[in-house]
Parts: structure tokens; C-alpha cells; sequence
């Protein structure tokens, strides 16, 4: 049984630290400037979440950085979905109907790539969600989608890795 590793995208997770703490160095500089709760309210407030938000970027970033296990495995029979900060979710491909690419963009620019994995039989869990009864009603195959590919900061570009998981389900068929 041949198995596929990818890795972290050792770049694309320095660009994140190297940005991060562009913004978290000059938020803590222009701390005193900026925060001001009695005459701006909601500006103070707003600076306080995207500093947060921007300080776990900077954790994100080492974590992906130093990280030497996988963050995707692929093998014959099954595909392994390995997460920084959660466990590992495995899922067969014989229960693989298909795949397709989400991306999130913004003026034009991609600011999140996915490859969400529509299952013939989604886990009975999820299926008793209300989550799932809501995504049913608005679309079938969107709520058939329990698990979904991040690609953004793995070492392989989006489109080979959804021609890489067709030929897998091909061959299982």
C-alpha cells in the first residue's frame, strides 16, 4: 500500500509569521495611542480582537514551521486528515463520492482555498446535527460535505491534489 505525505508549505507559514508580527509589533507600539476605552469605544475594542487574532497567527505559524509530521496522508483506501490544533480525521475512500473546490476570495485575491469531500454516507453523528438538517434543506451536496482539504499551507498546489484524489477514487470503483 503506497502511502502520500504533504507536508507544511514552510513558506507560505513564514509569510504568516513574517506578517503577523509586522502587525502585532506595531499594535504594541501604537497600544497607548490606539486604546482608549472612554473616548472610543468601539475602536478600542476592534484593535484588541485583531491584535488577538494576529498573536495566534504568530502561534499558528511556529506550529506549522516546526511541525515534521504530515498534514495530509493518502494511501489506497484512505485519506488522513491531520490538524494542527485537533485530531486526526480519517476517512475511506469507498465512502468518497466526489470532490470539489471551494475558494473564499476577496478583490480578486484567494484568501482560502478548500477541497471539500462530498461522502456517500456522512457519519450518523453529523447527520443528527442541526447543522446538517439546516445545510439539507439549502443543498444536499454542501451537507454530504462533513470534511473538507485546507490547501493553503500544504506543499502542493490545489489542482494536482484534486487530480491525485480523482485517480484514487477511480481506482477504488
Amino acid at each position: 500500500m503506497k502511502e502520500e505525505h504533504f507536508y507544511s508549505n514552510k513558506l507560505t507559514s513564514f509569510l504568516l509569521l513574517l506578517i503577523s508580527s509586522i502587525f502585532v509589533i506595531s499594535g504594541i507600539l501604537l497600544g497607548e495611542k490606539i486604546i482608549n476605552f472612554e473616548e472610543n469605544l468601539f475602536k478600542s475594542v476592534i484593535f484588541i480582537f485583531t491584535f488577538l487574532l494576529f498573536s495566534f497567527g504568530i502561534v499558528l505559524a511556529f506550529l506549522l514551521l516546526k511541525r515534521k509530521k504530515p498534514l495530509l496522508t493518502i494511501t489506497n483506501s484512505e485519506i488522513i486528515i491531520h490538524n494542527v490544533l485537533s485530531q486526526s480525521k480519517t476517512i475511506q475512500i469507498d465512502n468518497i463520492k466526489s470532490f470539489y473546490i471551494f475558494n473564499t476570495q476577496y478583490r480578486g485575491i484567494k484568501t482560502n482555498r478548500q477541497i471539500f469531500i462530498k461522502l456517500n454516507n456522512p457519519t450518523e453523528k453529523y447527520t443528527k446535527s442541526w447543522f446538517y438538517k439546516f445545510l439539507n434543506k439549502i443543498s444536499k451536496t454542501i451537507a454530504n460535505s462533513q470534511y473538507s482539504i485546507q490547501t493553503d499551507f500544504l506543499n502542493i498546489k490545489q489542482q494536482k491534489l484534486l487530480e491525485l484524489l480523482n485517480k484514487k477514487i477511480k481506482n477504488t470503483v
